[in-house]
């Protein structure tokens, strides 16, 4: 029933006051759990034999002490279950003064001696108990009779050191340092005297009562007193000492309560024997109600720390956040353009305002000032009057005015124009103390600004009434006209106050529908017109006499809400009947232009002065060999082979204006030769500068060929009778020599003189050179017959190959095969052809060095045409000697005939075939073999 009183007032106090749960659950569950462990048959109690000394001398040395050990194990650990509560004891008053010294809570070093009392008294209980101190000679238990005394010590101590301010809380003459010094002092003193002198009482004492009673169900019923004082104590001395004086030390009083009565129950109840289960649970509770004011003591200081630790954060914080708002006015008076300044009245000895003196200045004040009145002076402005920094101020009543602001609280807020400075101030100036604070800007351009800004307006409305086209602005919601210019009315015909009065169905009315589409999409697009962007249109209108017009329109927004959608359209109109009339005639005109331009046969370009295509027709797609789109992204001088040739045509047409049948190579897009003949001109605007140019490009490349191969037919026709004529005159008396040769040798015995055989043999083999240099020129000028067969071009080009292979591996030359995958067939006699691709791939690889050669073999099928392409990497061939290839006899050989290149087109020509030659020096050679593809079988 005891600790259920305690408990309820302990849950009451711990509503106001937060001691840790896990704290007070460990105590409670201290308290019972020895009680909890008897139950289950644990026993913490020592068996109190009396030792048998007589006994000792049988047994050996270990087994004494041991022994003697066992004997005495119960008094060993009541010792130290005592003495670590003194110690407890005595380490709470240590901690009650430092607390002291941090709280000035006097109440807590009171307490504090209070426990350091009741440990006292243990240090007498215990030292009595061990017979080290003998008060008695009487055969009584010493131990029991001074627990009692201790324990009821402990708690009186405590009632009276607490119920000492229940009566009377320290005056305030005692709360100063020095009074409650001399307080703690004297009652510290007071309580260990009378400990003291109680002890020194029991110590004499003749003899002691007897403690120890047989009962039913009690041994020491004594210990109730202590019960009783502990009762008063938990029930109306400490709660009421935790309320008057609230701390987590004040809590744990009343909490340490618990072991206390716990300690007295098991010693009232115990079996009456030293060092039993009862008595030893006694005294670890007694331990533990020493421990726990112990534990509060310490969580009042960490409470006491953590409190600090916040305040110091909050300081620091407040500190941090002033240091922000000094910086912050601080940045505000040195970033702010306008001039700001502090005054302080100067008054004389009847009280009145004679001046100013300024107080504080930011760095505009200083520079603008400075830059305005070009002081005298050059320290700070701080310190000088307002006389001194504006000498005009009372001259121009302003003095006056910030006098009102200080005597009368008067606001001055205004625009001011200085005569002497000639510029425009803002000025504002409020009371501040006995003084004000000034802010004025130079506004002098805004001024200005404002001025022109109207005279801009009177120009702009001036430029809208005399502008040939109608102005417009409408609110879009209403539509209604805000704004009509005096030009409009003269547009439309209708007058200013007719266009004010205008309706949505007026406007149905005026306005031809099919021209703007629907009315209400018309209205919608007018009212999403956002910032920027622009609402054209073209439509007829019904005139006020009747007649149709047709009318431009061009909307933007004018002022917008703020979802960024125009809320007022600026419409300017222009009657464009004319213009309309001339842009059908011009469209008919264009269309019947624009098909001549689509289908010419030749290319029709317009390009601008760099080159660009602005326009081109159909034909330059088939001619260049690549797509409209490419084409029209393109410059033209990307076609020209030789750079020159376009800069000659830059030329003539920039000096002449125009260039005829300007002959020029271009090369497509497949990289082949184009010829062609440019006739253009150039376009200029009304200052005579050159727009565009335009021309025709008329392809040649055909004519060219056929031109090429009439020529080299005609010389090899000539080549042919030359050569037969040759042959004839020449084969004749070359016949005669071998004749006369072989009749010579029958004659002249060559057995009888060797040198003749020596020059026999020069005349014959001289003469069989000539018969088949002969024979060579014949071949390569007569048109022989063919044994044409339908053969695969690749086939034809690897079979030549195949006969040139040894000399390739010979120069270790590299061969790249880039053959047509279609099926390219020719009609060719077949080791003709052989001979004159042999002759091209032998030419090939003596013009290559050897290791370094690159031989590339293509075959394409295009236009119906089977072409073979031989290029080389060698030397390359000039340009002045490219025309002479063909002919005969000529080679830049040492040891040439000049005649193969001349057979090789003799063999094509035959077949209705084209050889040609690119070449540049340096680079290597193309020759380009061109056949008309075989039909199907």
């Amino acid at each position: 029933m005891l600790g259920i009183i305690v408990l309820n007032k302990f849950n009451r106090l711990s509503a106001t006051y937060k001691l840790p749960r896990q704290f007070i659950w460990t105590t409670l569950i201290i308290c019972i759990l020895p009680s909890v462990l008897n139950l289950l048959g644990v026993d913490f109690g020592f068996k109190n034999e009396i030792l048998d000394i007589s006994q000792l001398n049988d047994l050996t040395y270990e087994s004494q002490q041991n022994l003697i050990y066992e004997a005495l194990a119960g008094r060993f650990v009541h010792v130290m279950l005592v003495g670590m509560a003194i110690a407890i004891a005595f380490l709470t008053v240590i901690l009650a003064f430092v607390d002291y010294s941090i709280k000035r809570d006097i109440t807590t070093p009171i307490v504090g001696v209070a426990l350091f009392c009741a440990g006292l008294f243990d240090v007498f209980h215990i030292l009595t108990a061990t017979r080290l101190i003998n008060i008695t000679n009487d055969n009584v238990d010493i131990s029991a009779f001074t627990w009692l005394l201790s324990s009821g010590y402990h708690a009186l101590i405590l009632i009276i050191g607490t119920g000492m301010f229940l009566v009377q809380r320290p005056g305030k003459n005692q709360s100063d340092q020095l009074g409650h010094t001399s307080f703690i002092t004297s009652i510290s003193l007071i309580f260990i005297l009378l400990t003291l002198l109680t002890i020194n009482v029991l110590m004499n004492l003749p003899t002691l009562p007897e403690s120890i009673l047989t009962g039913p169900f009690y041994t020491h019923p004594y210990d109730g007193v202590p019960l009783i004082l502990y009762f008063i104590a938990g029930v109306f001395v400490f709660p009421k000492f935790y309320e008057k004086y609230p701390s987590i030390f004040s809590q744990t009083l009343v909490l340490s309560l618990f072991p206390a009565i716990f300690t007295q129950l098991h010693m009232a109840f115990s079996a009456g024997v030293m060092f039993d289960n009862n008595f030893m649970i006694a005294h670890f509770m007694k331990l533990i109600t020493y421990g726990i004011p112990f534990v509060g003591l310490c969580l009042n200081y960490l409470e006491t720390l953590r409190n600090e630790k916040d305040a110091v954060q909050t300081l620091n914080e407040q500190y941090r956040e002033r240091q922000k708002a000094e910086k912050l006015i601080t940045g505000v008076l040195n970033s702010s353009s306008y001039v700001i300044l502090a005054f302080e009245s100067i008054r004389n000895e009847e009280g009145q305002i004679v001046d100013f003196k300024t107080l504080l200045s930011n760095p505009s004040a200083n520079n603008m000032l400075r830059k305005l009145y070009r002081y005298s002076f050059a320290d700070d402005l701080k310190g000088h009057t307002i006389t001194e920094l504006f000498p005009y101020v009372k001259k121009n009543g302003l003095y006056e005015e910030y006098v009102k602001v200080v005597e009368s609280d008067k606001k001055v807020q205004d625009e001011y124009y200085s005569e002497h400075l000639n510029r425009w101030f803002y000025i504002n100036a409020v009371r501040y103390l006995d003084g004000f604070v000034l802010v004025f800007d130079d506004i002098t351009e805004i001024k200005r600004n404002a001025i022109e800004l109207e005279e801009s307006k009177n120009f702009i409305e001036k430029i809208a009434n005399n502008t040939p086209t109608g102005i417009l602005v409408i609110d879009v919601p209403t539509l209604k006209p805000l704004y009509i210019n005096k030009q409009l009315p003269a547009i439309v015909g209708y007058s200013i106050d007719e266009m004010s009065q205008f309706t949505m169905n007026t406007m149905l009315d005026i306005v031809k529908g099919e021209d703007i589409g629907n009315f209400d999409a018309f209205v919608a697009n007018m009212r999403n017109l956002k910032e920027g962007s622009v609402l054209e249109n073209e439509y007829r209108f019904k005139h006020k006499n009747g007649s149709l017009r047709w009318l431009y329109s061009r909307q933007v927004a004018f002022r917008s809400d703020e979802f960024g959608n125009a809320t007022q359209v600026l419409s300017v109109l222009q009657d464009v009947t004319e213009r309309k009339i001339d842009q059908d005639k011009l469209l008919k005109s264009e269309r019947k232009f624009r098909s001549l331009f689509e289908q010419s046969k030749d290319v029709i370009f317009i390009i601008n002065r760099d080159g660009d295509v602005l326009d081109i027709n159909e034909s330059a797609v088939t001619l260049l060999g690549t797509d409209m789109k490419e084409l029209r992204l393109s410059v033209l001088p990307e076609f020209f082979l030789n750079e020159n040739e376009w800069k000659e045509f830059l030329k003539q047409i920039s000096q002449r204006g125009s260039v005829t049948d300007f002959e020029v190579t271009l090369i497509n897009a497949q990289r082949e030769r184009i010829y062609v003949l440019i006739t253009a001109s150039a376009q200029y605007d009304a200052e005579g500068r050159t727009m565009f140019y335009q021309g025709i490009i008329h392809d040649i490349t055909e004519l060219k060929r056929n031109v090429q191969e009439r020529i080299m037919s005609q010389k090899l026709d000539a080549t042919g009778r030359v050569a037969r004529t040759i042959a004839h005159e020449v084969r004749n008396p070359l016949t005669n020599v071998n004749l006369a040769l072989e009749q010579l040798k029958q004659e002249i015995s060559i057995e009888d003189n060797e040198d003749y055989n020596f020059y026999f043999d020069i005349i014959q083999r001289n003469c069989t050179r000539i018969n088949v240099l002969i024979t060579q020129l014949l071949n390569s000028t007569r048109a022989e017959y063919l044994q044409l067969e339908r053969l695969s071009v690749n086939e034809l080009l690897d079979a030549s190959l195949e006969l040139a292979i040894d000399r390739i591996k010979l120069n270790e030359i590299v061969v790249i095969k880039e053959y047509t995958s279609d099926d390219c067939y020719v009609a060719a006699d077949a080791e003709k052809i052989k001979i004159a691709l042999l002759n091209i791939i032998i030419n090939a690889i003596e013009a290559m060095p050897p290791q370094k050669g690159v031989l590339t073999l293509r075959t394409l099928c295009k236009n119906a045409k089977a072409i073979i392409e031989i290029e080389d990497n060698g030397s390359g061939i000039s340009e002045e000697n490219i025309g002479k290839l063909f002919e005969p006899f000529y080679s830049d050989k040492e040891n040439g005939t000049g005649l193969g290149l001349t057979s090789t087109q003799n063999i094509i020509l035959n077949h209705n075939g084209n050889v040609d030659v690119e070449s540049e020096e340096g680079l290597g050679t193309k020759f380009t073999v061109t056949f008309s593809l075989s039909p199907v079988e």
